[in-house]
Parts: C-alpha cells; sequence; structure tokens
C-alpha cells in the first residue's frame, strides 16, 4: 500500500511540472541571445605596396623632346605652289630649331604617283616622329599611311582627301566651292560683257586624271556653271599631264574646233599657264578664263588680261600648320581632325589690293 501510495505521489509531482511548463502566463527564459550574424562581407584588405615595376608602368610618359624628325612629302617639285607649302613648312623649322627637323621631299611631277608612294615608304623605314604629306593620288598612299599609323607615326595629310580616316589631321581647301566661285566670276564677266552664255560653250583643261582635288575641282566648276547656264555646252574634260605645253595645244585646238567656246576652267597653275598663252597666242581676250593657284607667270597674265582670275589658295600656311599639327601631336596635343584652308578669287579688280598683294607674295619669288 505505501508503495502505491509513493507511485502516485510521483506521478502528480510530474504532472505538475508538465502544467507549469505548458502554461503561457509562466515566465519563459529564452536561450541566452546571441549577436546576429552580418551578412558575408569580403574582408577589406589593405592593398599591396606599390611595386616599383608597377608605378613606371602607370605613369605618363615623359614628355617628348625634339628636335622632331619630320618629312614632308610633297606634290611635286616642279611646282612653285608645292615649293610655296615647302616653304610654309620649313618657315616653321626656321622659328623652331629646337623642336623640329624638316627634310622636304617629292616626285618631280605630280603624274609621278608610283615614286611619291616609294619616297612615303622609304620615309616611314626611317622611323620619323611624325610625316607631313600632300598626296597626289587618293588610294595609292593609303597602305602606308596607315602602315605609319599603325606604328604610332601620326601621319597629317594636306590638300587631297585620301581614301581612310586613319590619320591624325587633314588640311585642305573645299576644292569643289573653290571651283564654284570661278564659275561664279566667269558667268559674271560674261555679263559685263555683254555675252550671252546660253547655248555656248565651255570647257575645263585639267592637269591629271583620277585624283580626288582635281575632281573636285573639276566637277564644281562644271556643276556650278550648269545651275547658272542650264543650257549650256560643257565639252569632255582635256587632260594635259600636268604640262604647260600640252595645256597650251588643249587650249588651241579647242577653240579652233570650236567657235562657240566662250569659257575655259584650268584645274591648276600649270593648265592656267598653258592656257594663258593660248589666249595670247590666238589674241584671244573675248574667251573667259580662269585658272587655280598662283605663279608669276598666271599673275603677270592677268596684267596683261591673257587671263580672268585664279583661285589662290594658302599653301604657305598650310605646309606651316601641317608641321604645326605634327609637332603638336607629338607632345601629346589633341588637334582638329579636318581643317578647311580658305581661298581669295583674284582678278584685275582686286590684284593691286594690299592684303591681295601681301598674299600674293608667298606665291611669287621675292
Amino acid at each position: 500500500m505505501k508503495k502505491l501510495l509513493a507511485i502516485l505521489l510521483a506521478l502528480a509531482m510530474i504532472f505538475v511540472l508538465v502544467a507549469a511548463c505548458g502554461n503561457g502566463d509562466a515566465d519563459v527564459v529564452d536561450p541566452p541571445a546571441q549577436e546576429e550574424t552580418p551578412p558575408a562581407q569580403e574582408e577589406e584588405v589593405a592593398p599591396p605596396p606599390a611595386d616599383d615595376d608597377d608605378d613606371e608602368d602607370e605613369a605618363p610618359p615623359p614628355a617628348a623632346e625634339g628636335p622632331f624628325n619630320i618629312p614632308v612629302i610633297i606634290k611635286a617639285t616642279d611646282s612653285d605652289y608645292w615649293q610655296i607649302l615647302a616653304s610654309g613648312a620649313l618657315r616653321f623649322a626656321e622659328e623652331n630649331p629646337d623642336l623640329v627637323d624638316i627634310t622636304i621631299l617629292g616626285p618631280p611631277s605630280e603624274i609621278d604617283i608610283d615614286q611619291q608612294v616609294t619616297i612615303l615608304e622609304n620615309a616611314i623605314a626611317t622611323a620619323p616622329d611624325a610625316i607631313v604629306i600632300a598626296s597626289t593620288s587618293s588610294v595609292a598612299t593609303v597602305p602606308a599611311i596607315e602602315q605609319a599609323m599603325g606604328m604610332g607615326i601620326p601621319v597629317v595629310t594636306l590638300d587631297n582627301r585620301v581614301e581612310t580616316d586613319n590619320f591624325t589631321s587633314f588640311l585642305a581647301t573645299d576644292h569643289g566651292l573653290a571651283s564654284a566661285l570661278a564659275a561664279e566670276r566667269m558667268y559674271e564677266t560674261w555679263q559685263e560683257e555683254g555675252i550671252d552664255p546660253s547655248g555656248q560653250s565651255v570647257m575645263v583643261i585639267s592637269s591629271v586624271a583620277g585624283t580626288a582635288v582635281n575632281t573636285a575641282r573639276t566637277n564644281g566648276f562644271i556643276e556650278r556653271m550648269e545651275e547658272l547656264v542650264p543650257d549650256i555646252n560643257v565639252l569632255e574634260t582635256q587632260f594635259a599631264d600636268n604640262d604647260i605645253a600640252r595645256a597650251m595645244d588643249i587650249a588651241l585646238g579647242s577653240i579652233s574646233a570650236n567657235a562657240d567656246l566662250i569659257g575655259i576652267f584650268g584645274d591648276n597653275n600649270h593648265m592656267g599657264v598653258g592656257i594663258a598663252l593660248a589666249i595670247e597666242e590666238l589674241n584671244r581676250p573675248d574667251i573667259v578664263t580662269f585658272a587655280f593657284d598662283a605663279n608669276l607667270e598666271q599673275v603677270n597674265a592677268i596684267h596683261d588680261g591673257w587671263l580672268n582670275g585664279i583661285v589662290v589658295q594658302d599653301p604657305f600656311g598650310m605646309g606651316y600648320n601641317g608641321v604645326d599639327f605634327a609637332v603638336r601631336t607629338i607632345l601629346g596635343e589633341t588637334v582638329q581632325w579636318e581643317v578647311v584652308v580658305p581661298t581669295t578669287l583674284v582678278t584685275l579688280a582686286n590684284i593691286n589690293d594690299a592684303d591681295i598683294q601681301e598674299m600674293l607674295s608667298y606665291h611669287l619669288p621675292s
């Protein structure tokens, strides 16, 4: 009996304990609070001490120091125009002897395209600091120009646009627009002289076929002339291989074969001289004539009445600024990618103006 009573008493104590643990009003002791574990983060590690070699790789290169070797490649050595451009490049060198060393290179004539390409390739082989080039061909020099740029040699192009965008800068006349000015002045001259151009003939004598510059000049003149006189007869363009005597012969033959020829445009100074010689020989100042670029023979022809006018560029400034752009590129400066060089139309009406005389002084022998 006592044993049974002890068992009942033990069961009663267990019941009390269970009830106490299940009572919602009881104080429940939670497990000890633990600090919330933050999301895993990458440990901030101080950067390692800078390595001397890394500093050398990341530091900007020291400023280049001259004198810089820059060949200036012109289109032809037999042309006064390209000699003026060369003189502009040399003037920059004279003013900055500690900064640049200029070498003037170029083939004898603008028709010597393959020779100019060879000159460019040979210049690249010398690893110059930069190259300035007035490319005769828009296509033939492109591989060499791209090669030079790939070698880190800046190439500044002048006068003629090459068929690549892989060059440092391009400084040139807007040849089409400049020739259009000549067409406009020719039309005005016919009006002043009482000549009706309707149904009459006009022609272009071009120095070289297939170059961007000559094509732009020819098309610029013809397109503007046809806008001014829709029914004018434009004769087939004749090419003279940049030869004055050849241009003269073409002009003589064309005047003889076309009684209604009232205007001739020559697309460079050699063509202008040849045209003026033909007009003088035939004594035909009634035929209105214009040409591109300036030299002494053309200026004299304007004074004498054998040439009505010339479109004058700024080759001196082009050569000077071309070298300046090349030097600034070497020194790490940013230069304008494309620059339009202004032109001036010179006629008997303005040829003696002080500003025109100053401009022509760069083109004429002193």
